[in-house]
């Protein structure tokens, strides 16, 4: 079972959460008022991480030399004149919400 601490017992209890993760082989969870909020993870944990050879890291930059065009994105509000989804995407509007209905 992983081991998950609030964020304000983290600020108080760091020093001792940082000893038990080079004990422990597992990440500690962080939540923030009841939600996941992040991870925390020892260096070693991290290296085994993004060392893999077909982890998710490599998988990611892998894509990213073979997709040049689309690796950064559009930027910011602006749309994409080369979407790779283009020719899949639904571009039929979804059904009509009105955000002013009072829902409880």
């Amino acid at each position: 079972m992983p081991t998950t601490i609030a964020f304000t017992d983290l600020r108080t209890h760091l020093a001792e959460t940082l000893r038990a993760l080079d004990q422990a082989a597992e990440p500690v969870f962080i939540s923030r008022r009841g939600e996941p909020a992040a991870v925390l993870m020892s260096l070693a944990q991290y290296r085994r991480l993004t060392a893999q050879a077909d982890g998710p890291l490599a998988r990611l930059q892998a894509w990213r030399q073979a997709h040049p065009a689309h690796a950064d994105g559009p930027a910011a509000g602006e749309p994409s004149s080369t979407d790779p989804w283009a020719d899949v995407r639904d571009r039929h509007p979804g059904r009509a919400v009105d955000w002013t209905d009072d829902v409880r």
